[in-house]
């Protein structure tokens, strides 16, 4: 199983998490997202605050990237108030091109991410699920917590807790009250390299 692979999956932050700059183009949010392809984001409601620099989306919330598809009940995406973005960016811009806006330039302001749960994300074979999960910028991490469980094929991963280390691209699979437990079936994806054995 590509562990990196589903734990950057299991928030569909990956891409997110890689540096964009002002002049960056096209962004992908989800892993296994092309970031060519459209990001589509789909909920009962979204609340929208510029002053906090928060976004809610609420209610059977479903984003899909390509390949992608990252489902919670709740998403709430925290980013650069508006005032730090628009003093950034009215020094490199025209006024008119300094406001919010969504792709690139909204990745780029991204700090913070919660996802309430329950949380599912599918990627092809690959799928990760949890109560909560959440992507800090700051931290370059990304934070699975409640039930986690990856699977690619039928090889499985459970834990109570994951933390993902974007940087060092180091995994933590922590139990809860009960221990982690693994599962790899032979003839399934190799745990490894994620290819099928012969």
């Amino acid at each position: 199983m590509r562990l990196a692979a589903l734990l950057l999956l299991a928030l569909g932050l990956g891409p997110a998490v890689a540096a964009t700059t002002k002049d960056s183009q096209p962004v992908s949010i989800l892993p296994g997202g092309d970031s060519k392809s459209p990001i589509s984001i789909d909920a009962d409601k979204l609340n929208y605050f510029e002053k906090e620099g928060r976004a809610i989306y609420d209610g059977h919330v479903v984003v899909v990237q390509g390949d992608t598809r990252l489902t919670c009940s709740k998403l709430t995406i925290f980013m650069e108030t508006s005032q730090a973005q628009a003093k950034e960016s009215s020094q490199t811009k025209p006024a008119a091109a300094a406001a919010p806006a969504a792709g690139a330039d909204a990745s780029s302001r991204l700090k913070h991410m919660d996802c309430a749960g329950p949380v599912n994300v599918r990627s092809k074979t690959q799928t990760a699920t949890a109560d909560s999960g959440a992507y800090d910028k700051g931290r370059n991490e990304v934070v699975l917590t409640g039930h986690v469980v990856l699977t690619d094929g039928r090889n499985v991963t459970k834990g109570d807790r994951l933390v993902y280390d974007l940087a060092t691209g180091q995994a933590a699979v922590q139990g809860g009250a009960s221990r982690v437990h693994g599962l790899f079936l032979p003839g399934s994806a190799d745990p490894a390299g994620g290819h099928k054995k012969k």
